[in-house]
């Protein structure tokens, strides 16, 4: 029997160089996962707030021009994917202009109309759904119109 005596130290194992090596890369891919992962919730969670507080906004209609025939409206369609409100600033030959959004949303059904004079801004709010449309028109029982819209969603 071999007894150590005390000024002895055991021999210890080495770990091979290629296992060590493989660790190490092991560690590095993990953290730089991790790192990858916290960037991307950081940004996603940022977005969300954004969204939450109606920070984001998408133009819609910049600044056209549309004319019409006495008692009638053009029409744009959109989908919004998330509740906010909808701008529209419109700027008409005639103060018998009416701005008016039509949408389906969780099984009702949204219209509201609002006549604007010859310069005005008009705010709907909006909800999901799969389809919204924004009409610009005018009431005049003779004689064209001539409107320029700005359609600007915030959510």
């Amino acid at each position: 029997m071999s007894e150590t005596k005390p000024n002895e130290m055991k021999p210890m194992k080495m770990v091979r160089r290629s296992v060590a090596l493989a660790l190490g890369i092991i560690c590095i891919v993990l953290i730089a996962g991790l790192g990858s992962a916290m960037v991307y919730y950081t940004i996603t969670v940022n977005d969300l707030t954004d969204i939450a507080n109606l920070n984001k906004s998408t133009l819609w209609v910049n600044d056209t021009t549309v004319t019409q025939p006495a008692s009638n409206y053009t029409s744009w369609f959109f989908v919004p994917k998330y509740a906010g409100y909808v701008s529209v600033h419109v700027l008409s030959t005639t103060s018998n202009t009416y701005v008016r959004l039509i949408y389906p949303s969780y099984g009702l059904n949204y219209d509201s109309q609002i006549s604007v004079s010859t310069y005005e801004v008009s705010d709907f709010p909006v909800l999901p759904t799969p389809y919204l449309e924004i009409r610009v028109g005018n009431t005049n029982s003779v004689g064209n119109a001539t409107e320029t819209v700005t359609i600007t969603y915030y959510y």
